[in-house]
């Protein structure tokens, strides 16, 4: 019997035929979350790899949602005695290009003490996969590989720029040709009418006299409205009450407007409707109706320059649009989140209504390493040729050589994307249907668009439709004009920046660090002041790389006339000082010596703080003009609505926050929670024992008070831990509750605290505190008080050089170099039953150092500070957000019960559950 059945073997050997053998169950294992998934180290695990074809001994996972930076794994094989390891612990891993030949590879080892380490940066790669290869006879091999996203649309997703559109007064039309092909290379065309999420590029800008102006080619063929979006993301669409046409001379007995002159209620056109505006986003015969002005009879070619007034109420009323024949405009855009276009202006050489231009559209743009650009552009630079015409037409069959210019160039009536394809041999053209050009510097560079300077050989490609232009970088080199990898505000105006005692500005601090702004093209700041900085002169200096040496201050001019500074009273009698307002700039000027070695320090150069308390959101434009002239200048402005960033952690957006001014969430997808009672352990004794913080929710957030705020997680969309995103506080009505130090009337739950007391373990820092520590003492370092901060356990010391537990937020105790950030808070529990006038003997207290992760005094406590949080709105039989850790110690196992997503609970129901380290069905 057994030699039929070797010479069976051989003989399906000899025929070829293949004999599959069963598949291995083979696992990642890691404790953190992989596809939205919390894994084990342990087989089975969350994680099973797939076999990559019948037969095959290569098994492969892929990874769409990972940690943010980075994670630690292991591989695991049912049925093995060991687990595939690293040689050492932390081993790198290097991700390698999807679809690499021969792939860095690492040999695995036995074992199940070691991790291999994979770092990335936070939304480097579109998805990873993890592979292994398990033939025998051979070294076992792991390896990675990564598809990486890119801003131009690197990946398979199309290029969409946010449709969640920022406040403010856009104009909205169907601008770009459908001949973008859109797609990962641009974001595509318009149709035969306004999309009011597609496009929204062309922002108003506030003028001197408070009316708002923007300006597009006159040489379009379009529809065109204003979009407003107020600060609660309400948006309404203005148009002059009828179909309003602009057109040339060609089909009408003249143009209208006439060259050079305006038509709309402003300048007093006979039957001119004020706006009439809508909250249906529709054209409705409400809108401007567009036509060439280059129809081969008016020719003027040039811009037209939408403006409007608001009434009384602050409604967009009044409106005009001007012709201007001696002035051609174009753009540039960036494919951050939100981002706006940044119009160019060109002259004619001769600066009257004919001729050329001078093709010198330059702007200074911020660059981060990363960012993108395209140039927007329409200008065909000959239509003589006639390979270009011959692309040309494709787009715009009626074009020609625009006769007021003269130049054999013309334009189409619908606007394109130009980028670049990355190549050295076109290292500095731009032409249609290309991907974005970036340049690797972290600055402000100024850039020059030339439509009429490009490659003819570029021009004649198909999808090119006849265009090609250059990008020159002005200066002569790949240097930023301004290195900025920092922007900050920093001096005693800015709180966390200052040192009252030693009346020294701290430049390393990162309190007053601003984030660049892509929708208003600035760095911008939002921060809460008291009166005292209003009415006592406090002052600042934008700095850049937090180094001293680098920064803007008032100008020379300024200090020379005494004239042009900011104004003490903003708001107060007009005089030859700045409102810095958006209408009123302050301008500044940059600097390379620190304010401490001017030798003539005596003279102020700093900025005056001129806002009394409030929220105030500050914008700063460095930048050079055309010729390299400083040009910065700065603006503040009121807002009653802020948007913060909250951290997703194990399934909640979450974060602690402190105002100086009471706030308000402007949605119901935000929830408020003081720390009300710590409750401590049963048992302080046993490791695995946990305390627990009781959070009660609260109406709005009071001035000056610390918070727990939990953001709703969104039904779309798939988040890592780690992800950021932002949600929206307002400024508290006046009517919200309050009585005096005794907040019980915010509890949501105030019918059914009745009687009770208030009180609240978290501590506001508004102000960052660098040096916080994790407890403070007496003269005799008794301790008082532990501090505590919010996160979760695989974001903590502890858990990144051990490698094992399940995840889950918590408070954790601090470490001795403990801080909090700026509008944050912490926790802080009384140490005994004492400090506090007792406090502690009702709320609870912290008498044992425990819950000090990576304190070397607490390495035979398995649990290092475990603290459940209890809300009081989610408390339904015991329901916590903590998962109790992985036990050393089997024998001591946790018997309760827990949701996949380590949510404990106090009665199962129906359902699969985490028991005892193990799935359990009920």
């Amino acid at each position: 019997m057994k030699k039929s059945v070797k010479s069976l073997l051989t003989l399906l050997l000899l025929l070829g035929v293949t004999l599959e053998m069963k598949a291995a169950d083979v696992y990642l294992l890691t404790s953190q979350a992989i596809n939205g998934v919390v894994g084990q180290y342990a087989v089975p695990s969350n994680h099973r790899l797939a076999q990559n074809t019948p037969g095959s001994n290569v098994y492969s996972l892929k990874i769409t949602s990972m940690p943010e930076t980075g994670f630690w794994f292991r591989i695991g094989v049912s049925g093995w005695s060991n687990q595939i390891q690293p040689k050492v612990n932390d081993a790198p891993l290097t991700i390698n290009e999807e679809g690499t030949q021969n792939p860095t590879s690492e040999s695995g080892c036995d074992g199940s003490s070691n991790a291999w380490k994979v770092s990335y940066t936070a939304n480097e790669y579109e998805y990873l996969t993890v592979n292994v290869d398990l033939t025998e006879g051979t070294t076992r091999r792991v390896w990675i590989e990564g598809k990486k996203k890119t801003s131009a649309g690197g990946s398979d997703e199309p290029v969409a720029l946010s449709t969640d559109v920022e406040p403010g007064y856009y104009l909205v039309g169907n601008f770009f040709s459908k001949h973008n092909v859109g797609g990962k290379v641009n974001p595509g065309g318009d149709g035969a009418t306004i999309e009011y999420t597609k496009h929204v590029y062309f922002k108003f800008e506030q003028q001197k006299d408070n009316s708002y102006a923007f300006s597009i080619p006159a040489c379009l063929t379009a529809h065109a409205q204003i979009l407003a979006v107020d600060d609660y993301d309400n948006k309404m669409v203005y148009g002059p009450g009828e179909v309003f046409k602009l057109h040339g001379a060609k089909d009408y007995t003249s143009a209208l407007p006439l060259t050079n002159e305006a038509v709309g209620t402003i300048c007093g056109t006979p039957a001119a409707k004020t706006l009439v505006g809508s909250e249906t986003l529709a054209e409705d015969n409400n809108y401007w109706d567009l036509m060439t002005r280059n129809d081969e009879v008016t020719d003027d070619d040039g811009m037209y320059t939408f403006s409007f007034t608001l009434d009384k109420d602050g409604n967009p009323s009044d409106w005009q649009v001007k012709h201007d024949a001696t002035t051609r405009v174009s753009y540039i855009l960036g494919d951050m989140e939100g981002a706006t276009a940044q119009p160019l202006f060109d002259k004619r050489e001769s600066g009257g209504n004919t001729g050329r231009y001078t093709d010198n559209n330059v702007a200074s743009l911020y660059f981060n390493g990363r960012n993108n650009y395209w140039c927007i552009g329409y200008v065909v630079n000959s239509v003589t040729t006639k390979e270009q015409k011959e692309q040309a037409i494709k787009a715009t069959p009626h074009i020609h050589a625009t006769q007021s210019v003269g130049d054999n160039s013309g334009t189409h009536d619908k606007l394109f994307f130009f980028g670049n394809d990355n190549t050295n041999d076109n290292r500095n053209k731009v032409w249609p249907n290309q991907k974005p050009f970036t340049l690797h510097l972290y600055g402000i560079k100024r850039v020059q668009f030339n439509p009429n300077k490009g490659n003819n050989n570029l021009a004649q490609q198909e999808g090119s439709y006849g265009m090609s232009g250059e990008i020159e970088l002005k200066g002569g080199n790949d240097k930023a004009d301004f290195t900025i990898t920092t922007m900050s505000m920093i001096g005693d105006a800015v709180g966390g920046t200052y040192d009252a005692k030693t009346r020294s500005w701290n430049y390393t601090s990162k309190a007053g660090d601003m984030k660049y702004d892509a929708n208003e093209r600035c760095f911008s700041l939002t921060i809460s002041t008291e009166d005292e900085k209003y009415t006592t002169p406090h002052y600042f200096r934008f700095v850049a790389n937090h180094d001293a040496a680098q920064n803007w201050g008032e100008t020379d001019n300024n200090v020379t006339t005494n004239t042009g500074f900011a104004r003490p009273i903003y708001d107060g009698e007009d005089d030859a000082h700045h409102t810095c307002m958006a209408g009123d700039p302050n301008d500044v000027q940059h600097r390379t010596t620190a304010r401490e070695n001017e030798a003539d320090s005596e003279i102020r150069r700093d900025i005056l703080w001129n806002r009394p308390a409030g929220i105030w959101r500050i914008k700063f434009y460095p930048g050079l003009d055309k010729d390299g002239n400083d040009v910065s200048y700065y603006t503040i402005s009121g807002t009653k609505v802020i948007k913060i960033p909250f951290t997703y952690r194990v399934g909640k957006f979450i974060r602690t926050y402190s105002n100086s001014v009471a706030m308000a969430p402007v949605n119901d997808n935000v929830k408020v929670y003081e720390a009300y009672k710590y409750g401590a352990p049963v048992n302080a004794e046993n490791p695995q024992s946990q305390g627990t913080i009781y959070l009660r929710q609260l109406k709005y957030i009071p001035a000056n008070m610390g918070v727990v705020l939990v953001g709703e997680v969104p039904e779309e969309g798939t988040f890592s831990d780690g992800a950021k995103l932002n949600f929206s506080l307002k400024e508290a009505p006046a009517e919200m509750p309050l009585e005096g130090d005794n907040y019980t009337a915010v509890w949501t739950k105030a019918d059914e605290y009745v009687g009770q007391e208030w009180n609240n373990y978290l501590v506001p820092t508004v102000t960052a505190i660098d040096n916080l520590g994790n407890a403070d003492t007496d003269d005799k370092g008794t301790i008082l008080h532990r501090f505590f901060g919010l996160g979760n356990f695989h974001s903590t010391k502890y858990y990144k050089e051990n490698q094992t537990g399940v995840d889950y937020i918590g408070f954790f105790r601090l470490t001795e170099n403990g801080r909090s950030g700026a509008n944050k808070a912490y926790l802080s529990i009384p140490a005994n039953t004492v400090v506090d006038d007792g406090v502690g003997a009702t709320y609870g207290y912290i008498d044992y150092n425990g819950q000090l992760l990576g304190n070397v005094a607490d390495t035979n406590n398995q649990s290092l500070a475990k603290m459940a949080v209890i809300f009081d709105d989610e408390d339904n039989g015991g329901t916590t957000t903590a998962v109790s850790e992985v036990k050393m110690d089997t024998a001591d196992a946790d018997a309760s019960f827990y949701t996949l997503q380590g949510v404990k609970v106090s009665h199962p129901v129906k359902g699969v559950y985490i028991h005892n380290g193990k799935k359990f069905i009920k």
